[in-house]
């Protein structure tokens, strides 16, 4: 059905429409009195009539246009609410601007949606390295838990939709999400909406507000997200950036293990832990690098040694706890950083990397295979010093004492390899 107009909205409508019916209805009536056989008193009287009568329209007029629309339907409390809470993240954005970590933004943004526009959890999905996929990054609320670290293909469940429509998409009755996500992630939910980020037009994170009731896909709801997505955005954009490039400060582009800066100031925070327990923790550091590494990179090429840095990286990583650290300095040198590990247990790690080693192969090419050895040499906090210059300085000299006693072959070629 057509709508009809709405003169309430339209502040200079009615009055407009009065000026253009009285200025219809006077030249008529002014016509009329003049072919009148009515004295020219009465008609003098009328005439003045006329000439107040308009001046007392115009005047209305005037005053209608300039008074302040009146509250309609579309102008509600909720409306109002909303834009306040809106208001409210825009100045945060702009008072926070990048010092908060993106866990921190999610959680001052879903509390302050959830104050006017409730939801039971919320999901921020983020683009993949490679591209091909959305991840949660971020979750809250219901089944929070099973949500975090989901990962999805970018053209799947309904943040995929948002993210390559670049609009609000909403599924009414869950059902495009239950295929797409974990059952567990959406026990108790109904429908889902989801909201694209954008920068430059171009999304960049989707936020995606699941509900325990079904939700119909009307325009109020459409708007009223677009908006909250609008207003969401710099904020998200300035924290995941923020966030981006300290993670690139302390990486290494090509293991993509933390670098050496990483790894001084993790050591500064165990080094603190172990000084105030002295012997009760104790700490150790254990510096690797690849035997005669130079002459690999000369033998195969550079490409080639790339690819078994990032092998070393790889394999030297999966041998150690969850809690050790592992980074790389600088060339062919890993540095490892082992909480609570006295010297005797740091040994016994050396050795089960390796057995580990020993057991793995290099592919150079498709057709040819190669053995990787290593280097190590360690220092255990207390015994061989107390800062973290002295510890990496001690390992550095251990390391370099081992290298002259063992042989300097490297790597071990297959007979059947040999010219």
């Amino acid at each position: 059905m057509k709508p009809s107009y709405d003169f309430a909205n339209d502040r200079l409508g009615v009055g407009q429409i009065a000026l253009g019916v009285f200025g219809l209805v006077a030249p008529v009536v002014t016509f009329l009195l003049a072919i009148s056989s009515l004295p020219d008193s009465a008609k003098v009287t009328v005439l003045v009539a006329m000439a107040s009568s308009y001046s007392i329209v115009c005047l209305w007029a005037f005053r209608k246009s300039t008074q302040p629309a009146e509250p309609t339907d579309q102008t509600t409390e909720e409306e109002t609410e909303l834009s306040q809470a809106l208001t409210a993240i825009g100045e945060a954005s702009e008072f926070f601007g990048a010092s908060l970590k993106p866990v921190d933004i999610f959680r001052l943004v879903s509390s302050r949606i959830n104050q006017i526009f409730p939801f039971a959890a919320s999901a921020l999905f983020i683009e993949s390295e490679a591209g091909e996929a959305l991840q949660i990054v971020q979750s809250d609320g219901q089944n929070a838990g099973a949500m975090l670290s989901t990962i999805l293909p970018v053209d799947s469940g309904i943040a995929g939709m948002a993210w390559l429509s670049g609009e609000v998409e909403i599924d009414s009755d869950l059902a495009l999400e239950r295929e797409a996500m974990p059952d567990e992630a959406m026990t108790g939910l109904r429908s889902a909406i989801a909201m694209p980020l954008m920068h430059e037009d171009q999304p960049f994170a989707v936020l995606v507000l699941y509900r325990d009731a079904r939700v119909q896909a009307d325009d109020g709801i459409r708007k009223t997200c677009e908006a909250i997505g609008a207003r969401v955005s710099p904020l998200f954009l300035s924290s995941i950036s923020f966030e981006r490039s300290v993670s690139n400060a302390l990486t290494d582009s090509l293991t993509k293990l933390p670098n050496e800066r990483a790894f001084f100031m993790v050591l500064e925070n165990q080094l603190a832990e172990s000084q105030r327990f002295r012997s009760e923790r104790p700490l150790t550091v254990i510096s690797v690098d690849i035997k005669n590494f130079a002459d690999a990179n000369q033998n195969f090429g550079f490409a080639a040694g790339d690819r078994m840095l990032a092998f070393a990286a790889l394999h030297l990583a999966s041998q150690l706890r969850k809690m050790d650290f592992i980074s790389r300095s600088v060339n062919d040198e890993f540095l490892i950083i082992l909480p609570t590990a006295s010297e005797k247990f740091a040994n016994e790690i050396v050795q089960r990397i390796k057995n580990h080693f020993a057991a793995e192969v290099f592919h150079v090419t498709e057709s040819e295979d190669v053995k990787v050895w290593l280097n190590f040499g360690w220092a255990t906090f207390w015994q061989d010093g107390e800062t973290a210059d002295q510890l990496l300085q001690h390992a550095r000299i251990r390391k370099q004492q081992s290298k002259a006693e063992e042989p300097s072959k490297v790597l071990w070629f297959p007979k059947e390899y040999v010219n």
